[in-house]
């Protein structure tokens, strides 16, 4: 790995967002942060590779389909690093319900099914997308770079548009320094609270002054062709001060310390 390298940053927003879990088959619940493998999808969207649509499509029409989406196959490799923009508070939330009558949807008298949905209300990240010398890349660099898209990206529904905005190329090095802060999304296992401040797992408190924060919450990492998502880790985000016990994936991009992964 080069100490010096380029990361491109965009900030990614949506009017509503859906970032479905997958443990609930009644109400679907979202989650906070944007996982890895959404980040792929949307960029692969971008770039015009293929999806769990296409392949769901080649089934319907007895075509093998082997492996993982294209979009996971072509871009697993990528580090990306993920920094919440919550402002003084979590995202807003609402469950919002919808009648599914097309005959085929329910067993119940009528053939109603009535779907509920938790949406995020005006979510912002900035995403940071690591150099990794390839050709997908360059073209996901030339397309955000340029405004360009194959399909239109969204957040977990097709109508819940994602708006790309303030893409730029910056400068990034590979952390070597003493640090106690983490500015992005980092698993927990690379480090420690130097002081829990928290009675609760989630949420604020006020100390001297300054007002804490720490959120934590579980995500998919990869993908697994016959089970869908195949590992998780906990990552967690805070402006707490740490005990970093391993620094390899934190890249120092603008003065931020951003985890890559």
């Amino acid at each position: 790995m080069r100490l010096n390298m380029e990361t491109i940053k965009f900030d990614l927003t949506a009017n509503m967002a859906i970032i479905r879990k997958p443990d609930s088959n009644e109400t679907y619940y979202t989650y906070n942060f944007p996982h890895k493998i959404m980040i792929l999808g949307l960029l692969g969207a971008i770039i015009g590779l293929n999806g769990y649509n296409y392949n769901l499509l080649q089934k319907n029409l007895g075509r093998k389909v082997n492996g993982n989406p294209e979009f996971y196959e072509k871009l697993k490799n990528l580090k990306i690093g993920i920094v919440p923009n919550l402002g003084k508070e979590n995202f807003s939330r609402k469950i919002q319900a919808f009648n599914n009558s097309v005959g085929y949807a329910s067993n119940e008298t009528g053939n109603n099914l009535i779907v509920k949905e938790q949406w995020l209300e005006k979510p912002s990240w900035t995403i940071y997308i690591l150099e990794n010398e390839s050709e997908e890349y360059r073209k996901i660099k030339d397309y955000l770079i340029n405004k360009k898209c194959e399909y239109i990206p969204y957040i977990g529904k097709n109508d819940h548009f994602a708006d790309i905005k303030n893409v730029t190329v910056e400068e990034t090095k590979q952390l070597s320094e003493k640090i106690t802060k983490i500015d992005s999304l980092y698993d927990e296992k690379i480090a420690n609270l130097k002081d829990n401040l928290f009675e609760e797992i989630l949420g604020f408190e006020i100390v001297e002054d300054r007002k804490y924060f720490l959120y934590k919450e579980v995500l998919p990492i990869s993908l697994n062709e016959k089970i869908g998502y195949d590992e998780y880790k906990e990552f967690v985000y805070t402006n707490q001060e740490l005990e970093i016990k391993d620094n390899s994936n934190i890249y120092k991009v603008n003065e931020k310390n951003i985890y890559c992964f």
